[in-house]
């Protein structure tokens, strides 16, 4: 159903918490450990000097600060969104660490490809995970240190982390509002919170309706499009939040509901290959998402943790 008023798509009726565990059986994709993994370039290859240089351009890097001539090709290389991903592993802008490092949480690792790529780009990262299927996936995939449990159950002392990060969680959780004050507890003065989950209001949603992968029920929630989460959160206690959406997977998606269509089967875990039809589609996202309309797959929402008054 869609709140008349913010546009929120939600479950109604929805799952029992009791039996939301009955949603993720044994053949769920988190539970494979997947095919793909980074692949950082050599070490002082050209790849690897450039993605250096971009990462410091782009907001500063754990690793060692490039040449002066690697740091003016930084500069302008970075002005791209598309190298700017590529120098973070795939990761987003907001995902970059401090010069320093820092600590990040990501809730949900899943297969912990995420959680991997977060460690090589310089965090101190940890994982929080309630399925025991994925949190050992998780662990051996990004060699990092995942806990079983959840926002409600964790023991983590308060204001320990720099960031907190969820791919594809939020739209899973029973109590959305509840989660952001737990993920404000967690986080240090002047933390950073970044959530991706599906835009109810992208264009394989409006375009094909049911058929998209957007709505996965019984397993998606909750959905806010961009005003409604920004709201949340900031009702939350978090500041300077923003959100925008992103042309992620959108081939994929289309490709997806193409097939749903035509009444062929699609596995989450091993998607088909997109066709000509969807990466035309994917194509005409990009470049409404270029003019400003907010029709990307995925929503990106950066906040922070106020820091106390002086």
């Amino acid at each position: 159903m869609e709140c008349t008023e913010c546009g929120t798509i939600f479950q109604n009726p929805r799952v029992r918490d009791e039996d939301l565990p009955l949603c993720y059986p044994d053949g769920y994709y988190t539970h494979d450990a997947g095919r793909w993994s980074p692949s950082p370039a050599p070490p002082g290859s050209l790849r690897e000097r450039l993605g250096r240089a971009i990462r410091h351009a782009a907001g500063g890097a754990v690793d060692r600060p490039p040449s002066r001539l690697l740091r003016a090709a930084g500069r302008l290389l970075a002005l791209s969104p598309r190298l700017r991903r590529r120098a973070r592993l795939g990761l987003a802008d907001p995902l970059a660490p401090p010069p320093h490092g820092g600590r990040c949480l990501e809730i949900g690792p899943g297969r912990g490809v995420d959680l991997l790529c977060l460690r090589l780009l310089g965090w101190d990262a940890r994982g929080l995970e309630m399925d025991p299927v994925a949190a050992e996936r998780a662990r051996l995939t990004s060699g990092c240190e995942v806990r079983l449990g959840t926002l409600a159950s964790t023991d983590y002392p308060a204001g320990h982390f720099d960031l907190v990060y969820m791919r594809h969680v939020f739209e899973h959780l029973p109590d959305p509002a509840g989660s952001l004050r737990r993920c404000l507890e967690l986080l240090a003065p002047g933390g950073r919170i970044v959530l991706l989950y599906p835009n109810p209001w992208g264009l394989t949603a409006r375009w094909y309706g049911s058929l998209s992968p957007v709505w996965d029920p019984p397993r998606h929630l909750v959905l806010p499009p961009l005003p409604a989460i920004v709201a949340l959160v900031e009702r939350s206690g978090f500041v300077q939040a923003s959100a925008r959406t992103l042309v992620v997977q959108a081939a994929v998606n289309a490709e997806a509901a193409r097939r749903r269509r035509r009444g062929r089967p699609w596995d989450p875990s091993r998607p088909s290959p997109p066709g000509p039809l969807a990466r035309a589609f994917a194509s005409a996202e990009s470049l409404l998402v270029a003019l400003g309309r907010p029709v990307g797959e995925e929503v990106l929402l950066d906040a922070r943790k106020p820091r106390p008054a002086p």
